[in-house]
């Protein structure tokens, strides 16, 4: 689809036209449904999140400038919804090699309060990262993507995403160590 044809179905959308946002819908579904699955993998969480992300495509609408393709846009939407998703659904796991089995007095409140406190501090510190050393670094260590499967998802050579991630990991270690963490 051209350009001025996105932008006509944007407006007639925008006008709550049904038919028209019906037709952005059918013509990105497949857009959509691979970058979430780019991100989460094939689980059974993906047509939901689909249909998720679509409402907030609608809902959104108005902020498509036709600065890119739509489908673009709607990618990116897409992704880093995928992203929060998986990143969701990791803070509510926990893996079984951080489970304390030596009993309740290992685990004392200042240790979880503490933990609790850097991890914090780590999520605010990759959220001032550049956009794209912020994606890598979610990708990577959220969605666990390898190299390749990250290059595809942000379109880059997999030298790229290298040293997007090198240099995510330095700016990161830099605010660390100047933020006494």
């Amino acid at each position: 689809m051209k350009g001025d044809q996105e932008n006509v179905l944007v407006e007639k959308s925008l006008n709550r036209s049904e038919k028209a946002f019906r037709r952005i819908i059918e013509d990105n579904t497949a857009v959509v449904f691979s970058a979430v699955r780019s991100v989460l993998g094939n689980t059974e969480e993906i047509e939901d999140l689909v249909q998720e992300i679509f409402v907030k495509i609608f809902r959104g609408l108005s902020g498509f400038k036709g600065g890119s393709r739509l489908s673009t846009w709607i990618y990116r939407i897409a992704r880093n919804e995928a992203i929060n998703s998986m990143a969701k659904k990791r803070a509510e796991t926990v893996p079984i090699e951080d489970v304390d089995l030596s009993g309740p007095h290992t685990d004392w409140p200042d240790r979880v309060f503490s933990r609790r406190q850097k991890n914090r501090h780590i999520r605010e510190l990759v959220s001032k990262l550049d956009e794209k050393y912020r994606v890598v670094i979610e990708l990577r260590y959220l969605a666990e993507r390898s190299y390749s499967e990250i290059s595809e998802i942000m379109e880059i050579p997999v030298g790229s995403v290298k040293t997007y991630i090198h240099r995510a990991r330095k700016e990161l270690k830099d605010m660390m160590s100047s933020s006494d963490i």
